[in-house]
């Protein structure tokens, strides 16, 4: 009987590798592979074609609305088993702490895989599981198959988002604004689908479970039937073989931080723009505290907040035009800044309510950092799915550590009566990443100095 550490390292490469060959007569010859008509190099891979920005952003809007149906299925679901609050949270924060330690571990492996057989079977093969688990909810609505399937949607849905992310770097990575203009577009689409499939899962939900959980499956098989409508944007001539078998690779964003001053600061500064992420849901606990705000109150400022950063981010090419990408940044960054700073000294609705014009200006911060790392992983000869893998990798120990960072923060403001400072360490934050950003070379001219790692 074959072994599965064979299995996992030595047939799992082969197969992919016999997938990533080049299908047809006179495909160019893979990465080191030596020319094929005498000394002559060979050809430069064909550009990859460019899917219309339209199905990019209705595909991203759909696979945000298949978690938005049920995004808030799984909490009442587990109070009315009889778990008590504390344990729902902790079986909630149970599953966010493992799919954040599987994106660690994994996004590696993936990238590779990626890189190997190109971006359509993550991009099909993901949504594919994930509408089995939640189909299995709609014929068994039981809390244990309610768990398993928002299990197997945190492991799979970062590989969708991961090949997703490759999938545009192969088609834009070669002009750092367009991508970054594109992108914007994407997360616009993405908060749209959320919230209209929000307010539709959330009736749903409160009808019945399974209702919530169909109308997830309809919409992944949506995602699919994009998909697969989708040109596959990784040429076979651009493909690497598959190396390594699947193994666990935690420390796969160290790349990111190792190929060159311009490369090392540019995550930087999306780190710090990043770990601002862990605030999560802390944000009501602090309205309560400072503004006796309870559920309908957040939930209309949620609301709002969400709405004026959909339109924020629209403003992101316009800006990148005006000011330039570095200039964006900076701008956009500090704009975030102070509506961190305004909100942790808001003891009223209005002065609350006054944060959502610079939170709005805000939103499309990350946008043309994240562009231009993958137009200088381009310039550098990085595959992007590996660039993608590190990436996701990065957020995932973001989402690990960053959590425990603010409800330390939120003890210690408690305890020394400085109730809003994890707002003034999230505006500190903003505000180091908008200094390295103003100091960091984002035009494509200004190319990484010589020493920077090809690979």
């Amino acid at each position: 009987m074959v072994s599965f550490r064979r299995l996992c390292t030595v047939w799992l490469p082969l197969a992919l590798n016999a997938l990533a060959a080049p299908r047809r007569h006179g495909a160019a010859p893979r990465h080191g592979a030596a020319p094929r008509h005498g000394g002559d190099a060979a050809p430069a891979p064909p550009a990859p074609p460019a899917p219309p920005v339209a199905l990019i952003c209705g595909t991203a809007a759909l696979q945000s609305a298949c978690f938005g149906c049920i995004g808030t299925a799984l909490p009442p679901a587990l109070r009315a088993s009889g778990l008590a609050p504390a344990r729902v949270a902790v079986v909630l924060g149970r599953i966010g702490s493992a799919s954040a330690l599987a994106e660690v571990a994994f996004s590696g492996t993936f990238g590779r895989v990626a890189d190997a057989v190109g971006r359509k079977p993550l991009l099909l093969g993901a949504p594919a599981v994930t509408i089995a688990a939640r189909a299995a909810v709609v014929a068994r609505p039981d809390v244990r198959v309610l768990v398993f399937a928002r299990l197997v949607s945190a492991f799979a849905v970062p590989v969708y988002w991961l090949a997703f992310q490759a999938s545009l770097a192969d088609a834009y990575g070669r002009d750092a604004r367009r991508l970054a203009v594109v992108g914007s577009r994407v997360q616009a689409a993405m908060g749209f689908g959320y919230a209209v499939a929000s307010l539709a899962g959330g009736a749903l939900a409160a009808r019945d479970v399974r209702l919530a959980y169909a109308a997830s499956s309809l919409v992944g098989c949506c995602v699919l039937a994009c998909v697969a409508a989708t040109p596959e944007t990784l040429p076979d001539g651009r493909r690497r073989p598959f190396r390594g078998g699947l193994g666990v690779d935690p420390l796969a964003f160290v790349g990111l931080f190792s190929r060159g001053a311009a490369m090392a600061r540019l995550n930087v500064v999306v780190l710090c723009q990043s770990l601002t992420n862990g605030m999560g849901d802390l944000w009501q606990v602090l309205a309560r505290e400072l503004r006796d705000w309870g559920a309908a109150q957040c939930g209309r400022f949620a609301a709002a907040a969400g709405l004026s950063s959909m339109l924020g981010v629209l403003l992101t090419g316009p800006s990148i035009r005006r000011l330039g990408p570095r200039g964006h940044t900076v701008a956009t960054t500090a704009a975030s800044a102070g509506a961190s700073a305004l909100l942790g000294r808001a003891t009223t609705d209005a002065a609350a309510y006054a944060a959502l014009g610079p939170l709005a200006l805000g939103a499309g911060k990350s946008q043309a950092t994240s562009a231009r790392i993958v137009n200088l992983g381009e310039s550098l000869g990085v595959p992007q799915g590996r660039l993608s893998a590190e990436r996701t990798a990065l957020n995932a120990v973001v989402k690990v550590v960053a959590p425990t960072l603010y409800a330390n923060l939120f003890a210690l403001g408690a305890r020394t009566g400085r109730i809003g400072l994890p707002f003034y360490v999230t505006a500190a934050l903003l505000v180091a990443s908008a200094a390295v950003a103003a100091t960091t070379p984002y035009e494509a001219a200004a190319e990484e100095p010589p020493g920077g790692t090809r690979t």
